[in-house]
């Protein structure tokens, strides 16, 4: 469904030569809904297939010039209210002429129309029109955008074999050692035990196995124990939505079918963050990833900036033999764009 955000009455299919003499000040904005597929090439490959029946949550705004489709911003509301635009992309030919601002400005205000009550970007820097994009969020009264974490992704055998060859991890794990990694069962202890480490400042943000547990694979997640008492944890399951929304990640060395685990969450006690464990506890995992899946399979995980010591692990250990390393940027919607409230 197609709801005209200027006038009615005008057919989308129209001579493509028509557009080289078209001005984006002559772009309709068309508010999508249902089967929006006449756009689906102006938004990431893995994102198409959504646009032969957006799903109820997700919206978007197109832009048409001469009857042509030139321009798309696409995202979703979810239920706390939060919405993410996920891309927005103008044809080439009318990029730089103020059509994606337009259509920015459109998508901000459906968005709120769809119940946001906060909107926000996340974006990686690899991408092509990663500085365009910067320029264009601020002209629209977005935050600049900061860096806000790290996506790593590799294959999970050179994984292994990297990390196990690391003198700390190496050492703890072929002696007998204080810490076990331990499969993924709580006890009524454990299950306190997490509550309370949960409650640490080192835990902002962090949810957990019990409120993660519908998302995980037990298999490849593990527990970690000092002298039996739970210290920390590492929780994977197949991969969330949230890396295909950031990052066309379907072409990485031309194997789109290998399985894909995300490692949603691992935390250690901040008392132990001397010691080796917290790798040691990944490489148990990634060990029994390539068990499960086979040595080609990817594993992909996040850490924010919100984990300093995290980032500074991942950057040193990790992406050296990573396939892929990305840096992901967040900027915020304006609060002006709300309806204000008495």
């Amino acid at each position: 469904m197609i709801k005209d955000k200027t006038h009615r009455g005008t057919s989308l299919l129209a001579d493509a030569a028509s557009l080289t003499a078209a001005s984006p000040g002559e772009a309709r904005l068309l508010s999508l809904q249902g089967n929006a597929s006449l756009f689906s090439q102006l938004t990431f490959p893995r994102l198409r297939p959504l646009m032969a029946e957006l799903p109820t949550q997700w919206f978007a705004v197109g832009a048409v010039v001469a009857g042509l489709p030139v321009g798309l911003a696409l995202g979703f509301v979810d239920d706390e209210g939060q919405a993410e635009l996920v891309s927005l992309i103008v044809a080439t030919a009318l990029r730089r002429r103020g059509l994606g601002k337009r259509l920015l400005e459109t998508w901000m205000a459906d968005a709120v129309e769809h119940g946001a009550l906060s909107m926000s970007v996340r974006f990686v820097d690899r991408g092509p029109r990663h500085e365009a994009l910067c320029t264009l969020l601020v002209r629209a009264g977005w935050t600049a955008p900061v860096e806000d974490g790290l996506f790593v992704l590799g294959r999970a055998g050179p994984m292994v074999q990297a990390v196990g060859s690391w003198a700390p991890v190496s050492g703890k794990l072929t002696k007998q050692s204080l810490y076990s990694f331990d499969p993924l069962f709580l006890t009524a202890a454990d299950e306190q035990r997490v509550k309370d480490l949960l409650a640490l400042d080192d835990a902002a943000q962090m949810q957990g196995p019990l409120r993660l547990w519908p998302r995980l694979e037990p298999e490849l997640c593990c527990l970690v124990r000092r002298q039996g008492e739970l210290v920390g944890w590492v929780l994977a399951g197949p991969s969330s939505e949230r890396w295909q929304t950031l990052s066309d990640s379907q072409t990485l060395n031309g194997t789109p079918t290998d399985p894909l685990i995300e490692y949603f969450e691992a935390f250690l006690d901040p008392s132990y963050w001397h010691t080796a464990i917290a790798v040691g506890a990944y490489f148990h995992c990634y060990r029994k990833q390539v068990e499960l899946f086979g040595p080609q399979s990817l594993a992909l995980y996040y850490t924010d900036t919100s984990r300093p010591r995290m980032v500074h692990l991942t950057r040193r250990r990790f992406a050296p033999i990573a396939d892929r390393v990305d840096t992901i940027f967040r900027s915020c919607g304006p609060s002006s764009v709300y309806p204000a409230h008495d």
